[in-house]
């Protein structure tokens, strides 16, 4: 970088598309073929897109979107008792990403 107040000092490149995952583990208290209901330690976003992996079977990857979210207390602690709606299937991860999903 030169020392000159007239010479460009930095660029503004278009930002890359991502995705960011950040994992949580939650208590699976109850789950249908539709919905599951989970515990968390954090509370949920509503409407937001999340992935549910159940460690039975072949590692089974739900997406759901969060419906509800609500403080609960469970052996004298707070938790967070979220209803996830479970999203059809043939959704692919990319479309995910983006909140691009049929209901």
């Amino acid at each position: 970088m030169s020392g000159r107040r007239s010479h460009v000092r930095f660029a503004i490149l278009q930002s890359p598309r991502g995705t960011v995952r950040v994992l949580q583990d939650v208590v699976i208290q109850n789950t249908h073929h539709d919905h599951t209901i989970a515990l968390s330690r954090e509370p949920g976003v509503l409407g937001e897109l999340v992935s549910v992996q159940f460690p039975y079977g072949d590692d089974m990857n739900v997406w759901a979107k969060v419906l509800n979210s609500q403080p609960v207390v469970v052996d004298g602690s707070v938790r967070h008792q979220l209803q996830l709606h479970h999203l059809e299937e043939s959704a692919s991860d990319d479309d995910m990403a983006r909140g691009i999903v049929s209901q």
